[in-house]
């Protein structure tokens, strides 16, 4: 059984900035292997429908994730300011 730990984490927030460090501790304390980070999935009822590891473009992110939105980019609300 695979297992997975999702952190969402926002650069401007500073509960999230302090929780890195608690969750890395987390993270070598049970021994968990992290693979590749950064990692960024798509979940569809629960179920991963894309992923993409490492360092990549906003053109990779584009062609893995648009065809699960239904939505022109242009229709996306951009909303830069993080709720923190």
């Amino acid at each position: 059984m695979s297992r997975i730990l999702v952190f969402f984490h926002a650069s401007t927030c500073g509960h999230s900035r302090r929780m890195d460090s608690i969750v890395d501790h987390f993270l070598r304390l049970h021994r968990v292997n992290v693979d590749s980070a950064p990692t960024l999935l798509m979940l569809q009822d629960l179920q991963e429908v894309a992923r993409i590891e490492g360092r990549r473009t906003l053109p990779d992110m584009k062609d893995a994730f648009e065809p699960f939105l239904g939505l022109e980019p242009t229709e996306l609300p951009v909303e830069l300011a993080g709720a923190c």
